[in-house]
This record gives structure tokens, sequence and C-alpha cells, in this order.
């Protein structure tokens, strides 16, 4: 039980920052590109966003060992 919990908490967590980091760069990277009319900050936000999300993943497929 208490290692089901663990890896519960985690999924949680992880997804909460997932959402944040997403909403915050993928914002500051739609008010660069309205301002500036230049699509070099939006790619490499989204490149950045999309390691975030495969870190994501494999820590949740895997599961975090934090021994």
């Amino acid at each position: 039980y208490r290692r089901n919990r663990g890896i519960m908490v985690n999924f949680i967590t992880g997804l909460i920052g997932i959402i944040l980091i997403t909403l915050f760069a993928g914002g500051l990277a739609y008010s660069i590109w309205d301002n500036t009319e230049s699509i070099a900050f939006p790619i490499i936000v989204g490149l950045v966003l999309i390691m975030a999300y495969a870190g994501f993943v494999e820590e949740v497929r895997k599961g975090a060992d934090h021994t």
C-alpha cells in the first residue's frame, strides 16, 4: 500500500508540475511570438516542453526510485 501511494503522489505532483510549466512557458512563448512575430522562441519552448514530457513519461513508466 505504501509503495502505491508514493507512486500516485509522484504522478500527481509531476502532472501538476507539467501543467504549470506548460502554461507558463506556453504563455511566455505566445507573448513573445505575438509581440515580435519571431517563431524562434516558441520553437525552442516547444522542444524544451517535449523533453519535459518525455522525462515525465519515462519517470511514470519506470517508477521513481529515490532510495
